[in-house]
C-alpha cells in the first residue's frame, strides 16, 4: 500500500523505465523491504559504489527531518529518488539546496567552503571509480597507458573547480556565492550528474540507455596511443578531465597523441615534425622544479613570422595548482612559430610578446620562458617556478579530429606532394638554415 502510494506520487516525475529502476534500487538498498530504508542501510549499500563520504553526505540530505525536532527513521520511494530527479531535471536552486543539505551547515544563509571542497573531491573520486568499473568505458585505455588518479591530483582538481567561487575564499561564505558558482562551473554539474545517474542505474539493475547521453564528453577518447612500454605520462587523469572541459566543445571528444620527449627524443625538429598541420594542440611541460603547465593552441601549427590562433587559446598550470587562463583579447599574440631568423625569435611561443612570453620553447628545445605578466591571458600568473626554466619532460596532444584540407587547397582527388611528407626532415633542414630548393619543383597542379 505504502509503496503504491509512493509510486502514484512519482508517476508524473518519471517514465515507466525510470520508475522500475528506482523501485529496484530502493529494494536493493532496503534489503527488499518496501518502506523500511534506514540511513545506515543506505550508506552501507551506496558505499559499495561511490565514496563513503559522498554516500554519507547524501544520506544526511535525504534523512534530514522536514520539521525541527522531528526524527526521520525511514524514507519512502519518492524521497529516495530525489537526488536522481534533481540531477536529471532539477533547477539550479534545487541542486543548490541538495548541496547545502549534504554539508554541515554553518548558518542559515552561509556554507563552509572546506565542506564544499571535500564534497567536490568525493564526487571526483566517485566518478573515476564508477567509470573504472563500468563496461565499455574509455577510462580503461587511459589507465592502461598509465594515467592514474592520486589523492593529490584529485584534491588539486577540487581546488581548481573551487576557484570559480572567487579570488578570496573564506572559511564561511554566503549561499548566493554557491548559487553563482553552480552557474559558472558546468564541469562540476556534468560530473555530479553522471555520478548519481550511474549510482541509481547500478543499484536499480538498469542499463545506461535510460539516461540521455552527454552532449559533451567528460572524458575524451584516447587515440593514437604511443606503442612504447617505457612511456610514462606527465599528467594524471584529473588533469585530463580539467583541461578537456576548457576546450571548445567540438574538440572535447578525442585526444590524439603526437609527441613525448621521453620516447621521441629531446629534439625541437622531431617535435615540430609531429605537430605541424595536425589541428589544435595541447602542450604539457614538466620543468626541472616539477611544475606542470602548458597551453592550448587553437590552430594548426605552421612556420611563419606572424602570430596565429584565436581567442579560444589558453594557458594553464596543472601542478602544484590547477589554473586556466583564457584570452583577454587585449592582443592577438596567441601562437607563434618561427625558425632560422636573424632578427626574430626562433622557437615556439604562446602569449606575451617577443622576449617576454607567457610560454616559450626555444628551438634549442631544452630552454623555456614564462614571464611574470602576460596581457594576452586573463588573471595570468607565471606558469613555471622560474622565469627561465629547463624542460624536464614534454608532451603534445592534438584534440578533435584530424583536419582535412579543403579541395580548394589540394584539388579534388589529388594527394599531397611527396615534398610535403616527412615533416621532421623538413623541420630539421629549416632549423639548420638549409634552403628548400625542391619547393620550386612541385607539380604545377598542386600550386594552381
Amino acid at each position: 500500500m505504502g509503496n503504491a502510494s509512493g509510486k502514484r506520487d512519482t508517476d508524473n516525475l518519471y517514465n515507466s523505465e525510470e520508475l522500475r529502476m528506482l523501485e529496484s534500487a530502493y529494494k536493493n538498498a532496503s534489503g527488499g523491504a518496501l518502506e523500511k530504508l534506514t540511513q545506515d542501510r543506505l550508506v552501507e549499500t551506496w558505499s559499495q559504489t561511490i565514496e563513503r563520504s559522498l554516500a554519507e553526505s547524501t544520506a544526511q540530505y535525504l534523512f534530514t527531518p522536514t520539521k525541527p525536532g522531528q526524527q526521520c527513521v525511514n524514507i519512502q520511494l519518492k524521497k529516495f529518488g530525489e537526488p536522481y530527479y534533481i540531477m536529471e531535471r532539477g533547477t539550479i536552486d534545487q541542486k543548490m539546496q541538495m548541496l547545502l543539505g549534504s554539508m554541515e551547515r554553518s548558518g542559515n544563509d552561509t556554507f563552509n567552503s572546506k565542506q564544499l571542497e571535500q564534497y567536490i573531491y568525493s564526487v571526483i573520486k566517485s566518478y573515476v571509480h564508477l567509470e573504472s568499473t563500468a563496461k565499455n568505458s574509455g577510462i580503461k585505455e587511459w589507465h592502461e597507458l598509465g594515467f592514474n588518479t592520486t589523492e593529490r591530483s584529485a584534491a588539486t582538481f577540487a581546488k581548481g573547480l573551487m576557484r570559480n567561487l572567487g579570488k578570496e575564499l573564506e572559511h564561511t561564505m554566503p549561499n548566493d556565492a554557491l548559487e553563482r558558482w553552480l552557474h559558472v562551473t558546468p564541469q562540476f554539474l556534468q560530473i555530479w550528474r553522471e555520478v548519481f545517474s550511474q549510482l541509481y542505474c547500478r543499484h536499480g539493475g538498469s542499463k545506461r540507455n535510460i539516461i540521455k547521453e552527454m552532449e559533451i564528453p567528460i572524458l575524451p577518447a584516447l587515440c593514437d596511443a604511443p606503442q612504447n612500454s617505457h612511456y610514462r605520462p606527465i599528467i594524471e587523469l584529473p588533469h585530463v578531465l580539467y583541461i578537456n572541459a576548457q576546450l571548445p566543445r567540438e574538440h572535447r571528444h578525442k585526444w590524439r597523441f603526437l609527441f613525448s620527449s621521453k620516447i621521441n627524443g629531446e629534439s625541437f625538429s622531431t617535435m615540430l615534425g609531429k605537430v605541424l598541420d595536425k589541428g589544435p594542440t595541447l602542450f604539457f611541460i614538466e620543468d626541472e622544479d616539477q611544475y606542470i603547465f602548458g597551453g592550448y593552441a587553437s590552430e594548426s601549427w605552421s612556420v611563419k613570422p606572424q602570430f596565429g590562433g584565436d581567442d579560444s587559446s589558453l594557458l594553464y598550470t596543472l601542478s602544484p595548482a590547477m589554473r586556466c587562463f583564457s584570452a583577454t583579447t587585449y592582443n592577438n599574440h596567441y601562437q607563434y612559430l618561427n625558425l632560422n631568423q636573424q632578427t626574430m625569435p626562433n622557437g615556439l611561443g604562446m602569449g606575451g610578446q617577443f622576449d617576454f612570453w607567457g610560454l616559450w620553447i626555444d628551438c634549442s628545445f631544452g630552454d623555456g620562458q614564462s614571464v611574470e605578466s602576460c596581457t594576452t591571458y586573463r588573471d595570468y600568473v607565471q606558469l613555471s617556478k622560474r622565469k627561465q626554466f629547463k624542460i624536464r619532460n614534454m608532451e603534445v596532444w592534438a584534440v578533435g579530429d584530424l583536419p582535412v584540407k579543403d579541395e580548394d587547397e589540394e584539388g579534388e582527388g589529388q594527394k599531397r606532394s611527396v615534398l610535403d611528407g616527412n615533416l621532421e626532415d623538413r623541420a630539421m633542414l629549416e632549423i639548420a638554415g638549409k634552403k628548400m630548393h625542391s619547393d620550386g619543383l612541385r607539380e604545377p597542379s598542386m600550386d594552381d
